[in-house]
């Protein structure tokens, strides 16, 4: 998801990023109760019948999905928000526990969506400022980087020297 807000003179904005996930907390503890109530309700009943290692098995499954499930639901925090004025970029990557950020030169910032190297895979939205280079939107779908990429030039058209 992307949301924009500009300046009232435009020359100024916050764009934001934000990676899609549809379970809350309270969701995705339903879902993993859920899972492992039906899991380990056929397997102990399996068990019981003499079919013992299916047990073992159904709980190592059950570690595995829920590691992958969580690990998707950490990652469904990526946001990125991008703050541009006449002077620098300023981007903010946030994940889960971690915050990083970059800064580049805004009158030789320029936008560059690059196609994939390998059929199938999403095209990268790369924002450059003469010898750096930030990758934007991994998280993001193919319509959500190309949108993003269009907020950013027209951002960025007001405040470069490119114009």
């Amino acid at each position: 998801m992307v949301i924009v807000e500009h300046s009232a003179d435009g020359t100024a904005a916050r764009i934001q990023a934000r990676a899609n996930f549809s379970l809350g907390a309270n969701g995705l503890l339903l879902l993993l109760t859920a899972l492992a109530v039906v899991t380990l309700g056929l397997a102990v009943l399996l068990a019981w019948q003499g079919y013992w290692p299916i047990l073992a098995i159904a709980v190592v499954q059950l570690v595995l999905v829920f590691w992958v499930l969580i690990r998707a639901w950490q990652n469904s925090w990526a946001v990125e928000e991008i703050l541009i004025d006449a002077r620098r970029v300023r981007v903010l990557h946030r994940r889960y526990r971690e915050i990083r950020e970059s800064g580049l030169q805004s009158a030789w910032a320029g936008v560059r969506v690059e196609s994939p190297r390998y059929p199938g895979y999403a095209p990268r939205l790369m924002l450059t400022s003469r010898n750096q280079t930030v990758e934007l939107g991994k998280f993001l779908t193919v319509e959500e980087k190309l949108s993003l990429a269009k907020h950013l030039s027209h951002t960025l058209s007001k405040v470069n020297a490119w114009r």
